[in-house]
């Protein structure tokens, strides 16, 4: 199939929620609506200071993801409308994975940035629209109070949900 100069065009500038609402909408797993969740489930609202959570996790890599999938496997089965999104997982994190951790991969979504994409403004944005519980990042941040941490904090009020970053700093030179 041929695409005009000005199709392609327009498919290089879009933005990245534009591209990740395209991504929803092409995956083979609809979100749940959420005006029909609203009537059955409380609608939860993150407050700035409680949206944003960090882990630090040292040891082995393989060892790192055994102690963070129970973290992992409560979250994706939250009674929360919205997906699981993970941001930049290690690379042994897949649906394969997944399923053997005893998560739900059907609630999960794995997005991985392109070289050069900012990974800080990429999970900002996820946060910020809100088609998310709950969004897991593996960004180097500057602490609790920094201005990284601030920024997903602010974004995860906006879109009221959870942010969680894993630092695995060391488990990844180990």
């Amino acid at each position: 199939m041929l695409y005009s100069h000005d199709h392609h065009r327009s498919i290089s500038t879009a933005v990245q929620p534009e591209l990740f609402h395209n991504a929803l909408m092409a995956s083979r797993y609809a979100l749940p609506s959420k005006p029909a969740l609203a009537s059955t489930r409380p609608t939860r609202h993150a407050e700035p200071e409680d949206a944003f959570s960090e882990i630090r996790l040292n040891g082995a890599p393989r060892q790192c993801l055994q102690w963070l999938a129970p973290v992992l496997r409560d979250l994706s089965q939250a009674d929360a409308p919205g997906w699981l999104t993970l941001l930049d997982p290690p690379e042994t994190v897949s649906h394969q994975w997944l399923r053997n951790a005893g998560l739900n991969p059907e609630r999960i979504l794995i997005v991985r940035c392109k070289p050069g994409m900012d990974s800080l403004e990429l999970c900002c944005e996820l946060l910020s629209l809100g088609c998310s519980h709950t969004v897991v990042s593996w960004l180097a941040t500057d602490g609790q109070s920094g201005r990284a941490s601030q920024q997903l904090r602010l974004a995860a009020g906006k879109g009221r949900c959870q942010s969680l970053n894993v630092c695995l700093d060391s488990c990844l030179a180990a």
